[in-house]
């Protein structure tokens, strides 16, 4: 057969499966496949290109070859057809994980299905079951797609989840769903919480919005003012899951500074009261990253850590007694290595930091005491050098787990919402979350155990982290107070 041949029959071949690809799949968002020449757009002689790799007579590239497998699929060679034609790809995502259980009961809820659809689509893309565990795994779903879930069983209510990004670089651990048996579902209860400001420690008197699911950022809401101290409270509110939304008038303009989970459970206060979200209304411009972490019930005290490159003008004897190229913020004003540059701490029960002139990064808020608030720690990054920023969580309890902590870290640049990342489902004390460079935030979800004979915060070298972080942690430890 002549080449001409070949070009035409693969052609043919590749434009028929774009026309049967399912096109509720969202566009692509970064790069083009088979924008080799990387001009944003994807020409005829790409896509030939595109069909002699997919034959074998041209060497793969990774701009075709996106698995960089070392040879080019018909889906890889049918998603440059559809970007030459304009129209959606599917870029495969490593699965979507959560656990989903009974707030009442505490059990599992077996038995209830997952369903996944893209955004604006009508017809699923992906169904799961919700094993005896609790826990549930989609796969089979597009990097380039957004979707909505829809947990549901006969005899409960069904919660949405909004705004499932997969990702192809690690599984997306998703926050644990609560499902309220219909009888429960249709009842009211109270909830409460605290909203403080970063920039200073204090309570924000900022508006707090409620919208029914998970992720849920968008649409009807029910509205509540917290007071002078940040403390807001309401009674009579319809059980269920609910995202909250902190926004404040600035010069006219609504400013939204981000988005929590928020629980009403009747009858279990546990879930209802002291949902606090922490928020910065300060000068930092919107380039600033900042991370919140936040907890649920089982764990009194987790640490959020986070090493990053060091200010040139630097030298290591700057950061502390360990040696190391990178600096490290930790928990403690006991460590050298949260001054100058990489924080400035106010002791008390809560540590509060403040950053100076000349601070570049800092642990704004550890509060070690969770009967009080619920768990929260907010680091940001003033000034962001060169270089990559890892973002570590360490069980600092004597006792639970922390995948049933129901940890949760949010990176927001500014007041927007980059990533959020639950806590995965596996065993461990540490969870190596993602790394930031830049822009570019890459997603690692690993969980590991170090070993707490030996240190609090992570000086054990464990599988899986990178070579330059082996000495990076010293031994840090915080008194807990008392409840």
């Amino acid at each position: 057969m002549k080449l001409a041949d070949l070009y035409k029959r693969g052609l043919i071949v590749a434009l028929a499966c774009a026309a049967l690809l399912i096109s509720n799949l969202s566009a692509f968002a970064t790069a083009l496949p088979g924008d080799c020449d990387g001009n944003g757009s994807v020409t005829m002689i790409e896509v030939q290109g595109a069909i002699n790799m997919f034959l074998g007579t041209k060497t793969a590239t990774s701009c075709v070859d996106t698995d960089q497998s070392g040879a080019v699929t018909i889906t890889e060679l049918r998603n440059v057809v559809n970007a030459y034609l304009g129209l959606p790809v599917m870029i495969p995502a490593l699965a979507v994980t959560g656990t989903v259980k009974d707030p009442i009961s505490g059990l599992a809820v077996t038995g209830a299905t997952v369903t996944a659809y893209a955004d604006g689509a009508g017809t699923p893309a992906a169904t799961a079951t919700v094993q005896s565990t609790g826990s549930y795994s989609l796969s089979g779903l597009s990097a380039a797609s957004t979707y909505q879930l829809v947990f549901s069983k006969t005899g409960y209510g069904d919660v949405n989840y909004y705004g499932v990004k997969p990702s192809q670089s690690a599984a997306t651990a998703l926050e644990t769903v609560l499902m309220l048996t219909t009888d429960k579902a249709s009842l009211t209860t109270s909830i409460n919480g605290y909203v403080l400001d970063a920039s200073n420690n204090t309570g924000a008197a900022l508006t707090v919005r409620f919208r029914p699911g998970l992720g849920a950022t968008t649409g009807t809401y029910l509205a509540k003012t917290a007071d002078g101290y940040g403390y807001y409270y309401k009674d009579y509110f319809p059980a269920g899951c609910y995202t909250a939304e902190v926004v404040k008038l600035v010069d006219g303009v609504e400013t939204s500074y981000g988005y929590f989970t928020v629980y009403s459970v009747p009858g279990v206060s546990t879930y209802n009261n002291s949902q606090n979200f922490t928020v910065d209304t300060g000068t930092t411009p919107s380039t600033t990253y900042r991370a919140v972490l936040s907890w649920g019930s089982a764990e009194r005290d987790l640490d959020l850590h986070v090493t990053g490159p060091l200010n040139p003008d630097d030298t290591f004897t700057t950061i502390g007694s360990n040696n190391t190229p990178r600096f490290h913020v930790g928990t403690s004003t006991a460590d050298p290595q949260t001054s100058y540059p990489y924080g400035s701490a106010i002791t008390g029960t809560t540590l509060r930091n403040l950053p100076g002139a000349t601070t570049e990064a800092y642990l704004d808020q550890d509060q070690a005491n969770h009967g009080v608030d619920n768990g929260s720690e907010t680091f940001t990054i003033l000034t962001q050098q060169a270089g990559v920023y890892r973002f570590y969580v360490y069980n600092n309890s004597a006792t639970g787990y922390l995948a049933e902590s129901g940890a949760q870290l949010k990176l927001f640049r500014g007041t927007t919402l980059v990533k959020s990342y639950t806590v995965p489902n596996k065993a461990g004390n540490t969870w190596t979350v993602f790394e930031l460079d830049g822009n570019t935030v890459t997603d690692k979800n690993i969980m590991s155990t170090v070993d707490p004979t030996q240190t609090y915060n992570l000086a054990k070298p464990v599988a899986g982290y990178p070579v330059d972080e082996l000495s990076t942690f010293k031994q840090v430890q915080k008194n807990l107070p008392t409840r």
